[in-house]
């Protein structure tokens, strides 16, 4: 059963260039790290400032992996140095696999 991650990130700075780091950031650990199963991100129409993200990855010793790797490091570090301010609040948890009956997920 996977292990879900969602952030909500809201974010001060040149967005477009936020926009290209964190995008970076996403490719490097899906190329980096392979307990990580998928790396979505979004922005919301309404709130140029916020980043949305959900990371999945095969279970929480793949994100503790991915917590105490370079890729995180790497990413505030870039932030720190271009002077972006990047405030995130997280929740995680395991994902729930119950499939009402008669119906399939995905």
């Amino acid at each position: 059963m996977s292990y879900i991650v969602h952030v909500t990130a809201v974010v001060e700075g040149d967005l477009d260039r936020i926009e290209l780091l964190i995008n970076e950031y996403r490719y490097n650990c899906l190329a980096n790290q392979p307990g990580m199963e998928q790396f979505l991100v979004c922005r919301p129409v309404d709130q140029p400032n916020v980043f949305l993200y959900t990371q999945i990855f095969r279970d929480a010793e793949a994100h503790k992996a991915h917590i105490e790797g370079n890729d995180p490091k790497a990413f505030f570090e870039k932030m720190e140095e271009e002077n972006f301010q990047f405030q995130g609040r997280w929740m995680a948890g395991r994902e729930i696999n119950s499939v009402p009956k008669g119906q399939l997920l995905n």
